[in-house]
């Protein structure tokens, strides 16, 4: 007769087995499993220094790409801009030290800054654009006509356009120094522009330094306004617009190599000095020759520099 005690040896019989067996079981595949696990660990870690020693190669032959070139920007440069007066214009994103390595290779090419200003975040602030249309309409200087438009940045960047180049839409025009004062303090005291250099009235040519373009819910916005300024001050003059890089949906570059190609030149890589170089050589070949170049290493670039095109 088959009883509980029966019963319950049975199954402690069972469970005994089971564990020993998965013991068993478990010390049979630990020593082979793990050797694969440390393999593989030391694959990665072998793959890792060998990525890591080949991004260290490539960071030190950059720097010394950078160092050539700002060892040859004078003598490259030179002359290439003698006599001409240039506008320089930052616009949000644009860092302090390639706006400076930019200005410095202007010298080298022997131009004049005839102005350098910074245009802020606010002005590109979909919310302002109301504030903007009533600055232009107090701004404006008698000799000029600002275009029909509801959009204040395509308003006020016509008006700062011409009173900074002294020229609206293509055409000379009278401008006087309290017509400059007016426009750029009355942007000044609502927070959208600084002047580092005040401008002249008087351009050959216009160098706007961008940074990579706005991603923040109004970028669509922000960045349209980018490529209207732009193109407000490349209706006076020869205008190159200088960015960081091309990358990103709706990047002015982007859309400026798409749409305007014809009348904006462009750098994508202005945070070199390879960059800063480029973007001196576009503008003089915009100046000097009335040819439109579009330099750098993204999308639409034909090239570092014209020659290797």
């Amino acid at each position: 007769m088959i009883n509980f005690r029966y019963h319950l040896v049975s199954l402690t019989a069972v469970f005994l087995a089971l564990t020993v067996g998965l013991i068993l079981g478990t010390a049979a595949l630990n020593g082979p499993a793990i050797e694969a696990f440390e393999s593989n660990i030391q694959s990665l870690r072998d793959g890792n220094e060998q990525l890591r020693a080949q991004v260290e190669e490539l960071e030190a032959d950059l720097d010394d790409d950078q160092a050539f070139a700002t060892a040859i920007a004078p003598s490259y440069l030179a002359g290439k801009l003698t006599g001409k007066s240039i506008l320089v214009v930052a616009l949000p994103g644009a860092d302090t030290a390639y706006v400076d390595g930019a200005v410095e290779m202007l010298g080298y090419a022997g131009a004049t800054v005839s102005g350098r200003i910074s245009v802020l975040d606010e002005f590109f602030d979909p919310a302002n654009t109301d504030t903007l249309g009533d600055l232009a309409e107090i701004t404006t200087p008698d000799t000029v006509t600002t275009p029909v438009t509801y959009d204040g940045v395509t308003a006020m960047s016509y008006v700062l356009a011409a009173v900074t180049t002294g020229e609206a839409a293509g055409t000379a025009v009278e401008i006087t120094p309290a017509d400059i004062t007016e426009v750029t303090t009355g942007l000044s005291e609502l927070s959208m522009l600084t002047v580092e250099t005040a401008p002249t009235g008087v351009a050959d040519g216009v160098l706007i330094l961008s940074g990579p373009g706005s991603t923040d819910s109004d970028a669509e916005d922000r960045n349209t306004g980018v490529v209207d300024f732009t193109t407000a001050y490349a209706a006076d003059d020869p205008t190159v617009y200088a960015a960081t890089t091309s990358t990103g949906d709706g990047n002015p570059i982007a859309m400026i190599r798409t749409d305007y190609a014809d009348i904006v030149a462009t750098v994508d890589n202005v945070r070199k000095t390879q960059g800063q170089i480029a973007a001196v050589v576009a503008l003089a070949d915009f100046v000097n020759n009335a040819t439109v170049d579009h330099l750098g290493i993204g999308e639409g670039a034909s090239g570092l520099l014209p020659d290797a095109a």
